[in-house]
């Protein structure tokens, strides 16, 4: 997920927000100074209950960072960067660049968010009798954020991959099974049962509590996606593993000058029947060309206008090496809905990786294995140090 706002690094790691947060900021800060604090503190003015309820929400999305910042020292004290923390509607995630390569390590991970959770948690409510006398709107800002916090580390503990009780559950079952891929398959099934569950229970609550119901309807689904996503990421990541760009790029790739004509470019997408071209001025790729582009452009603008006004100029590529792997550009890929990524080496163009060429090779690999079982068994195969003979 990309931060809509971006606020700052910590350790290294891009903070951000997204959008949906401030629509649960707002709503979350309209419930608290309209119906939880004047029922604790009754009394206050209305700007009081506003200011301490808008101050109360910004410390609970503090919390919420704080315990995403738990996974991310922890991966990183295990050797596993992080990219990013974003705090959207339900909370907070962690990007965390690879996969825990033992079942140890996918349990501190999971564990440690938790844990500062309840660290939080549990010093506000020991504060809060004692701010409580000094200063009301301090001592009901620790009072929520005390209770706030516990129901975090509850909620966040539940089975449900890829929550964090799930991850502890997948780090028990990956140990016991000795594979990965089974014991993500377990707990994606169970966080999807789970999930199917909040969604039910949601339904039969709307008829009695309508917002919450709907709420829980919606956490519901969100458990049940993350949870098959979460899976189906694990899959291609352990499909792509070990294989680098170099291997599926088109390495003659058809290019175009950038004063061609937009017509002519039309005709040549049509011709040579693809989506792109890399853009080549005295040897150097400077751009790339695609039908997005073309589609922007009026029809009557088309024989006036050049290549090298449509295309996308080079410094605003996202490019890779043969040396890539081939995952962690499929991720900018995705990220960034592009379909190919130029190949080069300082500005020369290598060869053209398309996200055609990376839907053959899973075709293949899917032909060539005859159940998802056996893929995984042979990717957690290579992944493995080899017995070497005599050792």
């Amino acid at each position: 997920m990309d931060a809509s706002v971006r606020l700052g690094k910590i350790r290294g790691i891009e903070i951000g927000i997204h959008y949906t947060w401030l629509v649960v900021f707002a709503l979350l800060t309209y419930s608290l100074a309209v119906g939880i604090f004047p029922e604790w503190y009754p009394g206050w003015t209305s700007g009081t209950y506003w200011a301490v309820g808008a101050l109360a929400s910004l410390l609970l999305f503090a919390s919420v960072l704080a315990h995403e910042l738990g996974h991310a020292v922890v991966a990183q004290s295990r050797g596993i960067p992080v990219a990013s923390i974003v705090l959207f509607i339900f909370g907070g995630v962690a990007q965390i660049v690879e996969e825990a390569r033992r079942a140890i390590d996918e349990f501190l991970i999971a564990v440690a968010g938790p844990i500062v959770s309840l660290v939080i948690g549990a010093g506000s409510l020991v504060l809060w009798p004692l701010a409580d006398q000094v200063n009301e709107p301090l001592g009901a800002i620790l009072h929520y954020l005390g209770y706030a916090n516990l129901i975090l580390v509850a909620f966040n503990l539940i089975p449900a991959y890829p929550l964090d009780g799930g991850r502890v559950l997948r780090a028990f079952l990956w140990g016991a099974l000795d594979s990965v891929y089974r014991a993500t398959r377990i707990a994606s099934a169970v966080g999807v049962v789970i999930g199917f569950l909040f969604i039910a229970g949601g339904i039969f609550l709307v008829f009695r509590a309508p917002l919450s119901g709907i709420w829980l309807v919606a956490i519901g689904w969100f458990l049940q996606s993350a949870a098959q996503q979460s899976y189906q990421q694990l899959m291609l990541k352990r499909l792509f593993e070990g294989v680098r760009v170099g291997q599926l790029m088109d390495a003659r790739p058809v290019t175009i000058s950038p004063d061609v004509p937009v017509d002519e470019l039309v005709d040549a997408l049509l011709g040579h029947n693809v989506r792109s071209f890399p853009v080549i001025e005295d040897g150097r790729l400077v751009g790339i060309v695609t039908l997005t582009d073309v589609r922007n452009t009026p029809r009557s603008e088309w024989p006036t206008r050049r290549v090298r006004d449509l295309m996308t100029p080079f410094e605003r590529l996202v490019t890779a090496t043969p040396e890539s792997d081939i995952e962690s550009v499929l991720r900018k890929m995705v990220a960034h809905d592009i379909h190919q990524v130029p190949v080069v080496r300082d500005s020369a163009l290598l060869g053209l990786l398309t996200r055609n060429a990376l839907l053959r090779y899973l075709q293949l690999r899917q032909e060539l294995m005859r159940s998802p079982e056996e893929i995984a068994q042979m990717v957690e195969k290579r992944s493995r140090p080899s017995d070497l003979p005599g050792d």
